[in-house]
């Protein structure tokens, strides 16, 4: 049901937003960002940046896992009979929302949406404005 898929996306938010989400998703992502021969300060300070993405990425208002995004098709589809979508459902939900994270169309979206609440002057100001804005 819409308030079954609410209930996950919150719990998603709040794990993928936590601290020890944020130390998870590290240990998949800084293989890659290192791996592309960067500056070495960009592994450096890679932990407490991502940290900031996280919190803001992740957030259960309208971040990534947010029941308003998550669950949107579900919720607003008037034709779903059923009481409750079989787990399969959900699953696929999920599997598609987070192979669209890695799209190159969402990346861009979600830098923009980022750069628009100026994230890099107001929220993770601990490296400067021109090394936060190139990567």
């Amino acid at each position: 049901t819409c308030e079954d898929c609410s209930r996950m996306g919150t719990k998603l938010s709040e794990m993928a937003s936590s601290p020890e989400g944020a130390v998870f998703e590290l240990d998949y992502i800084t293989p890659v960002i290192c791996a592309a021969g960067l500056d070495e300060g960009v592994c450096e300070d890679l932990p407490s940046f991502w940290s900031a993405i996280a919190v803001n990425l992740f957030n259960a208002q309208d971040g990534w896992y947010a029941p308003v995004n998550l669950c949107e098709r579900i919720c607003n589809d008037t034709t779903i009979s059923v009481k409750t979508p079989p787990c399969e459902q959900c699953m696929n939900i999920l599997k598609f929302s987070t192979m669209d994270m890695a799209t190159k169309s969402q990346q861009d979206r979600v830098i923009s949406l980022f750069m628009e609440r100026n994230f890099c002057s107001e929220q993770y100001n601990q490296i400067s404005l021109e090394v936060c804005t190139e990567r």
